[in-house]
């Protein structure tokens, strides 16, 4: 936001240069990006000179130009189309050094001396038009440096307004900022609307088809305006800002623009079919042909104001050529309005078109400012250009902006501030910001203001006076209160995981907390499955993620796609992060947050010098899993499971002490294709919460034993669908304290093996800690193991 510092000095009494301003603004947070004059130093030869005559050269290519420049008429000789007698022009005399460094010397022109040049935009380096002489207002002083007359040496502050400070917009804005800060008094200007004439309804009507995205349109008629240049004065302004002058009426909904912050915008009455205005959604197909001669193709969502046939206007966007303003303009629709921020933002990002009016309803307008804008405009478009007012406005709302009021603790803002700020200051604070301030005891009753959108809290108004007070005034204290721990546990557990899983040659990926409900239909989940209960993104970063995720296997497949198109096929990969879970719906409350591990392995290991390459498969991945339950100090029992997204028969479901942490298996083959996976995909999903409450932290320390093992195997004929589960369960609890250690080394099926069975091979270690074992109470305990096999799994030796 361009700030000129003369223009603000109309709405406050400043005492301080530009720099010391905004250092203040800085301090008070309006961040200043820059202090500079508005235009480069132009050599003071370089004058605002009059046309006073006009003859053909006798070449007949060129033309003689006398010029006055303010006491002397000096000749020169040009060849640019647009000169007339009258204008008023900038001249470079002989002597002057233009921008680009050339100096201006007197030439003789076939025996005609010119003394100078008459100067386009683009020699003087003030803009890229070189199609002819810059014209200058008819009120430009004759006779002084055009550096002067165009107020070029004016200090332009640039702001960086941030999206909650729409009201900053403006150089209103920043004049009450500035007058907040330095203690000086506001001067707003006067608004006064003369009305004449027939009443608007006779002229036009307005019709809202969309009021979710237009909830306030006002318009006025003003009658025979005479279309021009705007005065100096006003041109001034405009280029200050970083606008080019166009005409007075366009100018004067500018100068609004930026001095009130209230986009508006003016229709040539005449050209309006039916002459009357319509706020609707533009129709599939529809186009328009905008005032930067672009045509643009319009969708269903994209808000327009039409007349009786057609689009005219892209609603808070840019309008129309079919309605431009020209000079052939005697009659004018005077447009102000509210429309739906967030609709106006991807209106303007499909489009590809930004604009000052587009920027300012992106961040929200003062329902109560758009009156009072709209006012402004009428009554310059009167003193300006000549316009007569039709009696009243057309206003459609469906706005009812209710005041705000909010209670501040003076002796909580403090403590929160660590400030000794007195109650009166604070009042005074608030008060120079536009707040209505009520001494309520040991609170101050605020009423807030209508064009400051972002207070709603205590907390905002504290802020408001901490930094009208000024930070740089507050004391640097350390904080007080007992010390704490370190990282929490779950923080702890999460490092941890991270660490094993990293030491076991997994690489970790990071993925957005965002999901799209399309990943469920491709990773196959029922439409009543619990993890398509996800919470809904009011405002999301792209259509595809629009809800929070409920699982982290999605976004490790996505991993996964992205990295085998790129010919990376064999990954194994982990994500520690959180998934949203969501305790009622509609959403009334935050959904429960739960910390969850992902792991995901495809294709082969890596190679290795003397080993064969080889595809990962379950086990390696079931490895992962008690491998890293080991190091958290924790043991594990499987289970057979059948779960959406992952493959028939090869899914198991792991449990801690008998609490269901988690799930591993192969991903369906369906659902891999759905990512377009070049080979099998084996993936694991732990709840980490539920683990960290059955981790005790205590570390078990055995003395090494004294006396030796014994060693035995157990070949066994299982039913096939006995788990191995169960027979590990069986077998440790036959053996009681006796047993240390049970392997199982072999898994065969064959034609050997009876049909519905299977050969199950255990390596059985056998050990005492107060004897060495004999042959006999080995036996004794290998055969009762074989006995409980037979009665409870119905199990025998092969």
């Amino acid at each position: 936001m361009r700030i000129s510092y003369s223009w603000l000095r109309e709405y406050v009494e400043i005492d301080i240069e530009a720099p010391e301003l905004a250092h203040l603004l800085t301090m008070s947070g309006s961040e200043v990006e820059s202090v500079g004059p508005m235009g480069e130093a132009l050599d003071p030869k370089i004058i605002v000179g009059q046309i006073t005559d006009l003859r053909p050269h006798p070449d007949g290519k060129l033309l003689i130009a006398a010029v006055d420049t303010g006491g002397e008429v000096v000749t020169l000789v040009t060849g640019a189309p647009n000169v007339a007698v009258g204008q008023r022009v900038p001249v470079a005399l002989a002597g002057a050094r233009l921008p680009n460094g050339e100096t201006i010397t007197a030439v003789d022109f076939k025996g005609v001396i010119s003394s100078g040049m008459l100067c386009s935009e683009r020699e003087l380096d003030l803009g890229p038009d070189h199609s002819g002489i810059l014209v200058l207002p008819s009120d430009t002083p004759v006779g002084i440096p055009l550096y002067d007359a165009l107020g070029l040496g004016d200090m332009i502050i640039d702001l960086e307004i941030y999206p909650n400070r729409p009201d900053c917009l403006s150089v209103i804005g920043i004049a009450r900022e500035v007058a907040a800060i330095t203690g000086n008094t506001l001067r707003l200007p006067s608004v006064s609307v003369v009305e004449a004439g027939p009443a608007i309804e006779d002229f036009t009507s307005v019709t809202v088809e969309d009021q979710d995205l237009c909830p306030y349109y006002s318009a006025r008629v003003i009658r025979n305006v005479k279309i021009g240049p705007s005065p100096l004065w006003l041109q001034r302004r405009l280029i200050a800002g970083g606008m080019r002058p166009i005409n007075n009426a366009v100018d004067i909904t500018n100068f609004v623009l930026l001095e009130m912050g209230q986009p508006l915008h003016a229709f040539d009455y005449d050209k309006l079919a039916e002459n009357r205005v319509i706020v609707r959604r533009a129709r599939a197909g529809e186009s328009i042909v905008t005032l930067d001669d672009e045509t643009r193709i319009l969708d269903t969502e994209t808000l327009v104001i039409a007349d009786g046939e057609k689009p005219v206007c892209i609603a808070g966007i840019m309008g129309g050529a079919n309605s431009e303003v020209t000079s052939g303009t005697t009659n004018i629709l005077l447009e102000a309005a509210i429309f739906h921020g967030p609709n106006i933002r991807r209106s303007s990002r499909r489009l590809g078109l930004r604009s000052e009016a587009s920027a300012r309803y992106e961040k929200g307008l003062d329902p109560a400012g758009v009156r009072r804008a709209m006012d402004r405009a009428a009554q310059l478009l009167v003193e300006l250009a000549g316009g007569e007012v039709c009696k009243g406005v057309i206003t459609v709302a469906a706005l009812e902006p209710k005041p705000k009021a909010v209670a501040i603790s003076p002796l909580r803002c403090n403590r929160l501030l660590g400030a000794d700020i007195s109650k009166g200051e604070m009042v005074n604070i608030l008060s120079s910001l536009g707040f209505e301030v009520k001494d309520q005891g040991d609170e101050l009753e605020v009423k807030v203001p209508s064009y400051r959108l972002d207070v709603e809290l205590e907390a905002d108004l504290i802020e408001e006076v901490a930094r009208v007070y000024g930070y740089d005034r507050l004391a640097a204290t350390l904080p007080q209160g007992e010390a704490k721990g370190g990282a929490g546990c779950r923080l702890k557990l999460a490092g941890r995981v991270r660490d094993l899983l990293t030491g076991f040659g997994l690489t970790e990926i990071l993925t957005y907390s965002f999901d799209s409900p399309t990943s469920y239909d491709k990773l196959l989940l029922p439409e009543d499955h619990p993890l398509r209960r996800a919470v809904v993104i009011q405002n999301p970063l792209t259509e595809d993620w629009n809800i929070l995720r409920t699982t982290l296997i999605p976004n490790m497949l996505n991993v996964l796609q992205y990295n085998a198109q790129r010919q990376h096929q064999d990954l194994q990969i982990y994500e520690v992060g959180s998934v949203f879970i969501p305790r009622q719906l509609p959403l009334h409350e935050l959904p429960e947050e739960r910390l969850t591990l992902g792991v995901a392995l495809m294709g082969e290991y890596p190679r290795e010098w003397g080993l064969p390459a080889r595809e990962v498969d379950f086990f390696d991945l079931k490895g992962v899993v008690e491998a890293l339950l080991d190091g958290l100090e924790l043991g594990c029992e499987w289970e057979a499971a059948e779960t959406p997204g992952f493959h028939p028969g090869r899914c198991a479901s792991v449990a801690v002490q008998g609490v269901k942490v988690g799930i591993v298996g192969e991903i369906h083959p369906e659902a891999a294709a759905h990512w377009d996976l070049p080979s099998r995909v084996y993936a694991a999903e732990l709840d980490l919460d539920k683990i960290l409450l059955l981790i005790t932290g205590e570390k078990r320390i055995e003395k090494l034993p004294r006396y030796p093992f014994v060693a035995r195997d157990l070949a066994l004929l299982a039913p096939q669908d006995v788990p191995a589960q169960h027979i590990l369960e069986v077998i440790q609890a036959a053996g009681k304290d006796l047993i240390k250690g049970v392997t199982l080394f072999d898994v065969y099926q064959g034609p050997q093996v009876p049909a519905g069975y299977r050969s199950l091979a255990y390596s059985i270690l056998y050990q005492a800690e107060d004897r060495t074992l004999t042959d006999e109470e080995v036996e004794a305990v290998q055969n009762r193991i074989i006995t409980h096999l037979k009665d409870e799994l119905g199990i025998t030796l092969r």
